[in-house]
C-alpha cells in the first residue's frame, strides 16, 4: 500500500526514524495494525514549510514485532 504523510520537518523526521508505525483502526476490526516503511521519499513544498513523505507500507505480523 502506498501512502503519503504531510507535516513539518520535525514531524516527518519522527516518522522516518521509526522502523515500525502503528495505525489505529475502527473498533470492529483490529484495533492496532503495525506497518513497516519501504521505498521512502521526502519532498519539500516549494511554497510553504510542509514536507511530503511518500512510502510503501507492509503489514508486520505480531510474531515479527515481538522478535
Amino acid at each position: 500500500m502506498r501512502v503519503c504523510f504531510y507535516g513539518t520537518d520535525e514531524e516527518i523526521t519522527r516518522i522516518c526514524r521509526r522502523p515500525v508505525l502503528a495505525l489505529v483502526g475502527p473498533r470492529r476490526t483490529q484495533p492496532v495494525v503495525a506497518f513497516e516503511l519501504f521505498n521512502v521519499s521526502v519532498t519539500a513544498d516549494p511554497y510553504g514549510s510542509l514536507f511530503r513523505l511518500a512510502a510503501d507500507l507492509t503489514e508486520v505480523h505480531r510474531e515479527e514485532v515481538t522478535e
